[in-house]
Parts: C-alpha cells; structure tokens; sequence
C-alpha cells in the first residue's frame, strides 16, 4: 500500500482520543526474575525471555499474570493509556526465516492476549519503537529488492496497524538507539541525521496513520548525534522538522527539560512554541536518583512545571515512565505495581497522575496515598518528603554544578555530573575536572553534610510513621550511601593522606558487602595537585549557553580531534561510558 498525502484535518476517532491521554510505561510485566549483574532498563529483555528461539507458553502465561495485575492498578489510579515494546515483533514478513518466524507467531499470540486484557479495561495502546530496527533478514532482504530502509517501515507500520486494530497509536524515538549490550532478534540503530530527513519520515508515514485513525507520537528526546541531535532544545531544528506538518495525528513527546529526567531543570521552553498536540513526558521510577532504592519524591518539581502549563491549549496529556530507563545492578530491580518491592515509586506515579489528571495539589495528593497505604499522619509523612527533596538535591546533586547549564557540541549536559546510574565517578581525571569546574567546592561538602542531617531526621520519622520494614531499610541505606558520599566529596576536593585514603577504601568494600544494591565506586587513588588538564582548554568543549559559539560549528563539522581525546580519555580512566549505552564515540558523529 502507498501513502503520499499528508491531510491537515479529518473527522475521526482520533479526534476524540486524543482530548486526554495519561500513558505510563507497561515495561515492568515483562521483567521477570533475573540473574545478571547489571540489568538494562531500557526496553524489554527479549532475548532474556526466550529458549531455544520460542517463548514458551510457561513465560507467556507468566507474562499474562503480571500484566494483568499491573493494569488492573494503574488504571485504578487514573492512567488510561499503556506504553509497550515494541513494533518490530508485531509484524510477520515472508522474507524472515522459518525460526524467527516461529519466534514471532509466539510474540504475536502473547500481544493478542495483553491487548484484549487491555481492551476490556478501556485502556488505549501505544507501541514503542526506533527508527529504525534490524537484523540480517532485514539487511538482505532491503539489499535485494532494492527497497529503502523507510519503505520497509512504512510497511511495518501498516502491517502491524491492520493485523491488531487494537492497537490506538505508535510512539516513535528517533534520537536514541539500542545499548551495546542488548542482544536480540532486532536490534535498533540511529538513522535519521538531518531535520530534512526526519520531516520527510513524518509526511511518508503519516498518512498511514491517518488512514488507519491511529495516532503517531514523536519523541524529541535526542543525545546529540548526528545534526538533528539537538531537537530536545534547539527551536531551529524543531521548526525544521515540523513547522510544515499540521496532521491531526500527529503528537509530539517531550521530556521536561533540555537533558534526561534529573533535578535542576528549567521547562522545556518548546512547549510554548508551535500549536502542535503535545505531551509531556515525566519519570517516576528515577533512574538517576536511585532507581526507586530509596526516596526521590518529584511531587513539587512536577507541581511546578503543571502550573506553567496549565493554560497551554496544546498540552494534552502526559507521558510516564515508571519503570524504563537506565542501567543498574540486580538489587535495584524494584519492579513498580508488582512484586511488592516499588513504595517509592508508587508514591511518585500516584501523586503525577493525581497532580495532572486531577489537579490535585501535592498535600491533597499524598493525603491520598496515606489514606490508601494506612499511613496515619499525612503531616508527618510530607514532612519527610520535604526532607526527601533537601536530601536529593544536596547529597546526590553538587548543587553548585547542577544549577550551571554545561553543553558539549549538540548536547546539554547532564546536572548529575559525578554520578551516572549506579557508578560514582572517582577516575582522578574526571575529578580533576570537577575541580575546575567548582567555584566553591567547600559548599559541596557543606551540602553533603545537611543532606545527611535530612536522611537522618527521615529515619526518625519513617519510625514515627511505622513505615514497613523494607521501608525503613531503604531509608537506611540512603543514609549509609550518602554518608559514603559526604566522605568521597571530601577526598575529591581536599587534599586525603594516605592513611585516610586506606581507611575510605575499606569502609567503601565494607559499604559494597553490606547491601547487594550499593553503587560502584571504583579503586580509590591518590589524586595529584597538579593538573590533568588545562583549565583553558575546558572552553574548547563546554559552552555555557545553548546557542552555538563559531568554534563549535567548525568543531561540529570536523569532530576527529575532539573524537580522538575523549577516545583517548576513556581508554585512560577505564569510563564504563565506554561500554554501557551507545558509547561516547557516537556523540561526535
């Protein structure tokens, strides 16, 4: 089937489905227990699913059982919409092999089941998937018919569309691709470069969308490669790709800010630019926050931002993420509304879609969380929180750094620079660019120092409350970790004697034995007085303001020799950045 017309306005259902729309992240059904070290978030494990190139029908029905709980709570609490992964195993080709034909009649049978589950609570579908997705079937086949790789996800699309009806819409990331390590039938890698590119994906597959009635969401959220790396903040590219589009299938999906779901952030001007349906996306299971290990509360972060877009006509609804995203040991793997293992997760989704959907205020919001969890002293609960956000925002963030904004070539910097999931970053060279960064690195400390004090009085409170047990150890462990941190702020911005550094390197091992979900902190060495890098020569990378400076487009367009230094520094600090995600190397293409 063609498509070559992109309609500006058409009587349909998804008109009507597209007045509100509150979707959270189906993710955590899907993650049964595992053995491995570290545990990528990101999407669903399906290679961790199958044996011997089949689900089998035990891990099917296993799946059904957890989906079925899972949507029965979120919907409870007000979501109407479900998020899951992914197109690429919705739709059947005769060109695949018998095997992964096998493997996908097995996936095909187990959506039919999800989807009907989630039809009969009245719960909309949106599929997750990259632009654009491959494997050898898929490489020999567009090698032999001469086919593009867009024409082969126009059929996709429709494929899928017409084999489930049930399916309300797709969610499209273009910025992003998959990790080094995933392992799968199909595997995603970044293919869209240039707006040019992209706007014309969308006027080459709206259309299907429209003629189905189904929505296409599109996720801005970019990483800096390639030169539509910047869509998450620049308003040049943004106009470029869609200034021309006005399809009413069309959503477009933003996170908050101009980085990742971290603190610190301002709203992501661009919501107020284009008329464009928009949604927000928010995360409540925070990835850079300790994955759900301990509180990180975001009622009155998400307050705020709520409260400026409360009279954009073009908001209309959210996007939330409460399990997907990031990279961890085994005992972060707290799976939200399953498994009884996610209290601060849950506190997050529930008060985000009370504080959207209902235009609740956080008090009223956690009001009826305690209501509902039999905790009888909301006052004294939100008192914690209160010092939950102290903590955060003073024990895990340097605020002094987080409050600056720091861009490398296309991309914003994330706020959490010494932390990144569950490693602390302690290579001396990275340290010593903390220090030049720092202006006052004695208020770090002093920073780390009240956060302490903040857990502390949390603990106390969580006893008031006779908050459960698991509860209480969360706390305690927050409270072990960040006092390690204060210690490890310590020897990164004083000068530590060797018998100091001894004792930090054994209580950090004692630390590591203790509890199954520590961070990693890596061998401690002492650090030099003298510099590792120049401090005049940070300038010719970091910028401080979004706008491009002359030296970045020259850097942007001939990239090797800043390319070969981060090459050269990876190899040098053994960066797990090196090897987790798509890698450092990617950004400077």
């Amino acid at each position: 089937m063609v498509y070559v017309k992109i309609t500006t306005c058409y009587t349909c259902r998804v008109n009507r489905t597209t007045t509100h729309l509150h979707i959270i992240d189906a993710l955590g059904p899907f993650c049964l227990p595992r053995d491995d070290d570290i545990i990528n978030w990101s999407k669903v494990p399906f290679s961790h699913l199958e044996q011997n190139s089949r689900l089998s029908t035990t891990t099917r029905q296993r799946i059904v059982e957890r989906f079925k709980i899972y949507i029965t709570r979120v919907h409870a609490i007000g979501y109407d919409s479900i998020s899951v992964d992914d197109l690429a195993h919705l739709a059947d080709f005769p060109f695949y092999t018998d095997q992964t034909r096998q493997l996908l009649d097995d996936y095909r049978h187990l959506y039919k089941q999800l989807f009907a589950l989630a039809k009969a609570q009245h719960i909309r579908i949106f599929i997750n998937t990259d632009y654009a997705f491959y494997n050898s079937e898929i490489a020999t086949h567009l090698n032999e018919t001469g086919h593009s790789t867009e024409e082969f996800f126009q059929k996709v699309i429709d494929k899928a569309l017409h084999d489930f009806p049930e399916i309300d819409g797709i969610i499209l990331r273009i910025g992003e691709h998959d990790g080094k390590d995933v392992s799968s039938t199909f595997k995603s890698h970044i293919k869209l470069q240039t707006p040019r590119q992209a706007r014309r994906l969308l006027r080459t597959i709206l259309p299907i969308f429209e003629a189905h009635q189904k929505l296409l969401v599109f996720r801005t959220w970019t990483v800096g490669v390639y030169k539509i790396g910047d869509l998450i903040w620049n308003k040049r590219t943004f106009d470029a790709i869609f200034s021309s589009i006005t399809s009413e299938a069309l959503i477009i999906s933003m996170k908050f800010g101009d980085t990742d779901f971290m603190r610190y952030l301002t709203l992501n001007p661009l919501f107020f630019h284009s008329s464009h349906k928009k949604i927000i996306e928010l995360q409540t299971r925070r990835e850079w926050e300790g994955m759900g290990t301990y509180p990180s509360f975001v009622g009155w972060e998400y307050e705020q931002y709520i409260e400026k877009l409360k009279n954009t006509a073009s908001i209309i609804g959210i996007h939330v993420w409460c399990q997907t995203g990031g990279w961890a040991k085994k005992g972060w793997s707290n799976v939200t509304y399953l498994d009884e293992s996610s209290f601060w997760n849950e506190l997050n989704t529930e008060v985000t879609i009370a504080i959207f959907k209902d235009k609740r205020d956080v008090k009223t919001a956690v009001e009826i969380f305690c209501a509902h969890r039999s905790i009888a002293n909301p006052k004294k609960f939100l008192e914690l929180l209160r010092l939950s956000d102290t903590a955060i925002k003073k024990g895990l963030y340097i605020p002094e750094l987080a409050e600056r904004c720091f861009y490398l070539r296309r991309t914003r910097l994330p706020t959490l620079l010494w932390l990144s999931w569950d490693i602390v970053t302690t290579q001396p060279s990275m340290i010593h660019m903390l220090r030049l960064l720092l202006r006052q690195p004695q208020d770090a400390i002093a920073a780390s120092e009240e956060a302490i004090r903040a857990v502390s009085d949390m603990s106390l409170l969580a006893k008031q409350l006779k908050l459960s047990k698991d509860v209480q150890a969360s706390l305690q462990f927050q409270y072990d970790t960040f006092y390690l941190f204060l210690r490890l702020r310590r020897y990164m911005f004083n000068h530590a004697t060797p018998q100091e550094l001894h004792i930090l390197q054994s209580d950090v091992a004692h630390y590591t034995a203790m509890y199954p979900q520590h961070y990693t902190i890596a061998h401690l060495r002492p650090l030099r007085r003298g510099q590792y890098i120049p401090k005049q020569s940070l300038g010719l990378f970091l910028r401080t303001v979004a706008p491009y400076r002359k030296r970045d487009r020259i850097a942007l367009s001939t990239s090797v020799l800043q390319r070969s230094l981060v090459r050269y520094y990876l190899r040098r600090s053994r960066s797990h950045l090196a090897h987790q995600s798509m890698g450092l190397d990617i950004l400077f293409e």
